[in-house]
């Protein structure tokens, strides 16, 4: 009977996995824009993203933000592929270079767990979306979630975790997006950046 019992216990659990979605594949090449809220912090940051997962490089330029006004704007070119990251400060015209994170892209993970689907909007206007994580099923909580949107599997929102407690965690928005790269010289560094010496970029972002 035990036998039996660990037989269909595996049958089962063998069609529930059957019946999950497999993650779907976020395009290789966008362009976008983001906002993001530091719970710990209390911060909003926006951002215009240029993404090429083929080459392994992004680059974020920071944006305005009408409740920090007048603060220093930073461009960061992010060159895995080179192992290169340039930080270049758009106001003051300093450029330093450093050793770059090891490449985070935006899709989904292989190995991530499904969690919801359902749309967004209302009638006439919905977009239907999934939610991933890193969950790890009654083993570990997550610390990533991603929420996608069905059709096209273009990144939505994304929270992070950065510890054990909510409050530390980091919201972000991408909306405005674009298949491709509208404009490959956003990857070409500043000419101030030929003669950047090295140090640590002041990139605080997840990405």
């Amino acid at each position: 009977m035990a036998t039996l019992a660990l037989v269909s216990l595996c049958v089962i659990i063998g069609v529930i996995s059957a019946q999950q979605p497999a993650p779907c594949a976020t395009p290789v090449q966008l362009a976008m824009r983001a906002s993001q809220y530091n719970h710990e912090d209390d911060v909003m940051n926006r951002f215009f993203i240029a993404y090429d997962a083929v080459n392994k490089r992004k680059v974020i330029f920071e944006e305005e933000n009408v409740l920090m006004p007048g603060r220093q704007l930073h461009e960061f070119l992010i060159l895995n592929n080179v192992n290169i990251e340039y930080d270049f400060n758009m106001k003051t015209k300093e450029c330093r270079k450093s050793i770059p994170r090891p490449w985070r892209p935006f899709g989904i993970p292989s190995n991530a767990t499904f969690e919801d689907e359902f749309y967004i909007g209302g009638p006439g206007e919905e977009v239907f979306a999934q939610d991933w994580s890193d969950r790890v099923p009654y083993s570990r909580r997550e610390m990533w979630i991603g929420t996608f949107s069905l059709k096209h599997c273009y990144p939505i929102r994304e929270v992070l975790v950065a510890g054990e407690q909510v409050n530390t965690s980091i919201t972000t928005n991408f909306h405005d997006i674009v298949d491709g790269i509208p404009n490959p010289g956003d990857f070409i560094p500043p000419p101030e950046c030929e003669q950047a010496k090295w140090g640590i970029s002041t990139r605080t972002y997840p990405w």
